[in-house]
């Protein structure tokens, strides 16, 4: 949008249409502003929605993924985003009454505490993304420990947060049709002599389109209400979701 000026009538200095007094001399501007305005007013911006064809609501952890630094914490390294993204599936799940958590104790000998999520109904996995996938499958009334689920869902590898981070919640979460609307991909492939070379020279690269992203601006913010929320109600309960996502991520690594 064009940047509308308006001069000062005491001392001729330029200011923003906005601006109720003068940057230089501190004049009200407030008539002058106001006869701007109602001879030319500002033009409606167009409204942005969401095609029918991609998804209207997209995963806790798809989310944190993209709006990561903006409503959630500013510079998280990928095992930080884990645990984020694994707090924000389940309280999600809690707090429309899919499943509830609970405190419990796993192992035999050197017991730790973990927290168990339980199911207390079916839903619909696509909804709430691949990490909510091993809890779809138990049976109502079932339960699975956060270790067990991050164990399971992940993969061995030597960094299997940036598994999580990078390939899972991106690649699998969004459909492919919402993946398209939210990232543009740009793919170089290795090169003749690098093939012979057995040079891996490739790579694929995803380019957000924030404009698109900026639609479910809304989500994230709800989402960061909700983490704040449950984080303030029960510290405990985090920090023990925390520790079980460390472990697991540990007993990953290749």
């Amino acid at each position: 949008m064009r940047r509308r000026y308006i001069y000062c009538p005491n001392c001729g200095a330029r200011n923003e249409v906005e601006n109720n007094f003068c940057a230089m001399c501190g004049a009200s501007l407030r008539g002058v502003a106001n006869r701007v305005l109602a001879a030319h007013p500002p033009q409606p911006q167009p409204t942005l929605t969401l095609p029918p064809n991609v998804q209207q609501t997209l995963s806790p952890a798809l989310l944190i993924y993209l709006f990561r630094g903006h409503y959630f914490k500013r510079g998280m390294t990928q095992e930080e985003m884990v645990k984020l993204m694994v707090a924000s599936t389940l309280y999600a799940l809690e707090a429309e009454g899919y499943a509830t958590l609970r405190i419990s104790e796993r192992g035999r000998i050197r017991k730790r505490e973990t927290v168990e999520i339980v199911k207390l109904r079916e839903f619909n996995p696509r909804r709430f993304g691949s990490l909510s996938e091993r809890i779809g499958r138990l049976k109502v009334g079932e339960a699975i420990t956060v270790y067990d689920l991050v164990k399971e869902t992940g993969v061995k590898c030597p960094n299997p947060a940036y598994y999580f981070t990078e390939v899972l919640i991106p690649e699998r979460d969004p459909t492919e049709e919402t993946f398209n609307f939210l990232f543009k991909v740009k793919e170089k492939r290795p090169s003749l002599i690098d093939r012979l070379l057995e040079v891996d020279s490739g790579y694929r690269l995803r380019i957000w389109r924030r404009e698109n992203i900026k639609l479910y601006e809304s989500q994230a913010r709800k989402l960061d209400q909700l983490l704040k929320q449950r984080v303030n109600a029960d510290s405990r309960m985090h920090k023990v979701i925390e520790e079980e996502c460390h472990r697991a991520l540990e007993d990953l690594k290749d």
